[in-house]
């Protein structure tokens, strides 16, 4: 006779995004977990919860796919106006794991102007006919019935809309299907076991730790940041104000660290926000705003960037003392919507290198990254996910330090990667850049300028173009290049631009393997066929 355990089952979630591009309803990626441990009387096997987005035939996946709103002819050709109501075509939803699961859909915009939502409203349509808010919508799954009906989002312009909205684009939209485990499958007790952990994946709260006589929670960002930022005010002030070392010791009760844990979409509407307005980070001799933590409490954490132009700052640090500490920015599993640039400040202390660190992380938009002062700065375990005829993924500018970009995948960029800092190490490794869309006389792993790079491990996917670019910006002399052990799938290796040295000396290079590629010929910039590629070295 087999023996029921019980056991205490970990939360198991899974996120299915799809982006939205002027009005476009992409499919994006999903995650799973699975566990199985073996014992001398028995086995336990841990069950998995894994969803993804089909067409209306049931079976074939549209992940990365591009669905597009239509008008009653079928035409995608549309412009919206007060009144018009238009639908994407049909989509289901399905679960390919184990267990049962419940999902709501969100709604996030990437870019343009956040304006067109206020007069845009967002329904889901089953197959019924039936119309639910997209606020409001739920949907179940089990592996007995792990198929949904037909959906549809519907977007309908209210009449209303005045003058004040024509001519504005909203140039990338989030979809976001959130999934977490239903409560059905029982444990020795009944079925409402992992009922909490449900609705924590749905919550939408903000909490604060760090700062003394803060809330337990917030419902929103905003209001998390106006009454910090009141008790900031009344205690020292916003721009440089100090602090005595009891005064700064009671307010900061972790010596300078602040930690944002998100759940659910939040807006963020101040681009000092997660310093609570604070300007400088320097409140006396050896007393700073040591770092930001922005961590996501559930699957569904966001952060809206739309109404900050892509961005925050860090506050600054200009004083350039042995006791200066300059604020390191930390963010662990966030999606952020919306984003154009590397958050940063605009001095920071010379003496000591500023951390960025991404672990986990979605970016819905490009990371242009600039900084004149020298980082560390790791971005590891992210996605990166292309608004339409977006170039770049990630840029990095500026200064010295050293810069790691390690299993990210980069999806539906034109031109991939490009790294120009002429005092920085870069490593670039186990990450995937795939496109469909790429530039063809472009490169997916541009290496402009630094003291070294070591490219290694990496896939590359592209349909057009080449997959190494050398620029004729390159100033270091120095430099040197490991590129080995990548999995290229690109229709040229590549070009080099160069003039102030020849980087074939430069490069170490093993393992690599092609397919479908010509490593003999490349496409220079401008170039409408290909010819011999210069770069002989990459092996």
């Amino acid at each position: 006779m087999t023996k029921h355990v019980s056991t205490k089952r970990a939360l198991i979630l899974s996120l299915l995004s799809m982006l939205l591009c002027v009005s476009m309803l992409v499919g994006s990626t999903y995650a799973w977990f699975t566990d199985t441990a073996t014992t001398a009387v028995n086995t336990i096997q841990s069950g998995t919860l894994t969803v993804d987005i089909v067409k209306e035939d049931g079976t074939t996946s549209i992940k990365g796919d591009t669905m597009k709103f239509i008008n009653v002819d079928g035409s995608d050709n549309i412009l919206w106006e007060p009144g018009a109501t238009f639908m994407t075509p049909a989509f289901k939803i399905k679960s390919t794991g184990s267990l049962a699961l419940k999902y709501k859909l969100a709604l996030n915009g990437i870019s343009g102007s956040n304006d067109l939502l206020k007069v845009i409203k967002f329904s889901v349509i089953k197959a019924d006919g039936t119309e639910i808010d997209l606020d409001t919508f739920e949907g179940h799954l089990t592996p007995d019935a792990p198929l949904s009906d037909a959906l549809y989002i519907k977007g309908h312009m209210d009449e209303t809309a005045n003058n004040d909205y024509q001519g504005k684009t909203l140039e990338g939209l989030g979809i976001t299907v959130y999934a977490t485990q239903d409560t059905v499958e029982k444990d020795s007790k009944d079925e409402k076991y992992d009922d909490k952990a449900a609705k924590d994946e749905f919550r939408q709260a903000v909490t604060v730790s760090g700062i003394a006589g803060v809330a337990e929670s917030y419902s929103t960002i905003q209001a998390a940041y106006e009454d910090v930022k009141a008790k900031l005010v009344a205690n020292s002030g916003l721009s440089e104000e100090a602090l005595n070392e009891e005064a700064f010791n009671n307010f900061f009760t972790d010596g300078g660290k602040i930690t944002w844990t998100i759940y659910g979409n939040q807006t963020v509407t101040d681009t000092r926000m997660f310093s609570f307005g604070r300007a400088a980070n320097r409140f006396g001799a050896g007393r700073h705003i040591t770092e930001i933590n922005i961590v996501g409490g559930n699957v569904t954490a966001a952060l809206d960037l739309s109404n900050v132009n892509g961005t925050f700052a860090l506050p600054y640090n200009w004083w350039n003392v042995e006791d200066s500490v300059n604020t390191a920015l930390k963010c662990k599993n966030i999606m952020f919507n919306g984003i154009k640039s590397m958050p940063s400040a605009t001095y920071q202390c010379n003496l000591y290198p500023t951390t960025y660190e991404f672990d986990g992380c979605t970016f819905n938009g490009n990371l242009y990254s600039y900084q004149n002062f020298d980082v560390d700065m790791t971005i590891k375990n992210c996605v990166f996910n292309a608004p339409e005829n977006t170039q770049y993924a990630f840029m990095s500018q500026g200064a010295g330090g050293k810069i790691t970009l390690d299993n990210n995948v980069f999806n539906g960029y034109t031109r991939g990667i490009n790294l120009q800092r002429a005092t920085a190490d870069f490593v670039v490794t186990n990450n995937t850049i795939k496109s469909t869309c790429a530039e063809a006389d472009r490169g997916a792993i541009q290496l402009t300028d630094g003291k070294s790079f070591v490219v290694t491990g990496n896939k590359v996917d592209i349909n057009a173009g080449n997959a190494f670019w050398f620029h004729n910006a390159a100033s270091n002399a120095d430099v040197t290049y490991t590129i080995s052990n990548n999995d290229i799938k690109a229709p040229y290796l590549g070009y080099s631009g160069v003039t102030a040295f020849d980087v074939n000396t430069k490069i170490t290079s093993s393992g690599n393997k092609f397919n479908n590629t010509n490593t003999t010929k490349c496409m220079k910039k401008g170039a409408t066929e290909a010819e011999a590629t210069n770069l002989t070295a990459i092996k």
